[in-house]
């Protein structure tokens, strides 16, 4: 089985997600902003990018990051543009 997946998809290896979820977890506990709104705010953006004619891709990710008495929220939403048949 290791022999066919040389020829799959190139994906990303498993310490780079694995870091990217620990990062997410360390960063939401640092928030205020509990695990619903943060889902909430997630399925808006998307219907937001389907609203403005695009296909989400991807991956959508939000890290919040609390900096003083501001929490900063990153949003990295992979998109293409629809094609309108």
């Amino acid at each position: 089985m290791t022999f066919l997946n040389m020829f799959g998809s190139k994906e990303e290896p498993t310490a780079t997600k694995a870091d990217d979820r620990l990062s997410l977890v360390l960063s939401y506990q640092r928030s205020d902003i509990d695990e619903r709104k943060l889902k909430f705010f997630q399925a808006r953006l998307i219907e937001l990018c389907d609203e403005f004619d695009f296909d989400v891709v991807g991956q959508v990710t939000i890290i919040p990051q609390s900096k003083e008495r501001t929490t900063i929220i990153n949003a990295s939403i992979p998109v293409r543009k629809k094609e309108n048949g």
